[in-house]
């Protein structure tokens, strides 16, 4: 018979856990590494935000005061497309610290200008270019349109944002729009007396092919027919100045005489306010609302020659 060898395989390795005292040291290395890279991630990218958020302010700051700089020379587009291209910045700046009010951006201390007055100036100054170049009343309309939404509770932006969006609907020769905006305004703040003034100069003052001091003369008298409207005065003064221009003197003497009456009682902000003789009144900052009412500020108004 054959004897078979029969051999025996040995048998493989136990696998050992290879996980020593070196390793353990090694991986703690790596983690520890894997920590500090992420917290410098961490700091780095603060760094890097902080550092965009101050570039993004200087860049404000240049366009603002490039702005002006066209704005003295009397560069009006010029002027508004440097302040609306920083406006495009602010609203990032806003969005960013999510902020909706531009009273509250105003509070800070990066910007060389008040950021109030700047978006004050340009809805302004927006007006002036579209006498030039009407496409920037569409401009302005857009522009006003966006600073509505925040301007937040302050009453005197939010009437002469609103003034601003109808004027440039009349530069525009769209006067339905305009008569549907100041009529639906004024159903809701039907006391709104520049509101009134700024929807009849629409008619009279603003239109390139003539005034229809008719139109405007009747606008003017529906303020007036409401017992508390603001700055009555105010709406007197204007109807005064329309019946001139429209050479109806017996009318001239009667708002004359009415404006007259009306002085000792009027609002400390119209233009027609008179104090005693014995107060001086403060003397407005450059840059405070004028007190006549018009919502400019008072060195681009009342104050022009004073500041010269």
């Amino acid at each position: 018979m054959l004897s078979v060898t029969i051999k025996h395989q040995k048998p493989s390795k136990r696998v050992r856990n290879k996980t020593t005292k070196k390793n353990i040291a090694s991986q703690e290395v790596v983690a520890k590494s894997d920590e500090f890279l992420c917290i410098r991630g961490v700091i780095i990218e603060k760094m890097i935000t902080k550092e965009k958020k101050m570039t993004i302010y200087e860049k404000i700051n240049d366009q603002i005061e490039l702005g002006y700089d066209y704005m003295y020379q009397h560069e009006t587009t010029k002027c508004c497309d440097e302040w609306l291209a920083a406006w495009e910045e602010v609203k990032t700046v806003m969005k960013e610290a999510k902020i909706n009010n531009i009273i509250e951006l105003n509070k800070e201390k990066r910007f060389s200008e008040f950021i109030i007055n700047y978006a004050q100036e340009l809805m302004f100054e927006l007006h002036n270019a579209g006498i030039e170049d009407a496409s920037y009343y569409e401009k302005r309309i857009i522009y006003c349109t966006e600073l509505l939404t925040y301007c937040g509770d302050d009453q005197n932006i939010k009437e002469n944002t609103r003034r601003g969006i109808g004027e440039s609907y009349t530069g525009l020769g769209d006067m339905e729009t305009c008569d549907r905006l100041f009529e639906g305004w004024l159903q809701e703040d039907p006391d709104w007396g520049w509101g009134y003034i700024g929807w009849s100069d629409s008619w009279y003052l603003y239109k390139e092919e003539g005034g229809n001091f008719e139109k405007a003369e009747q606008i003017l008298l529906q303020g007036l027919s409401q017992e508390e409207v603001r700055d009555r005065i105010d709406l007197v003064a204007r109807m005064a100045e329309i019946n001139e221009k429209a050479k109806k003197p017996e009318k001239v003497r009667e708002y004359k005489a009415l404006l007259h009456k009306l002085m000792p009682t009027t609002s400390k902000t119209s233009s027609y306010y008179k104090p005693s003789p014995l107060i001086k009144p403060p003397e407005p900052g450059r840059n405070a609302p004028c007190p006549c009412g018009s919502g400019q500020k008072y060195k681009r108004c009342c104050g022009v020659q004073k500041v010269g």
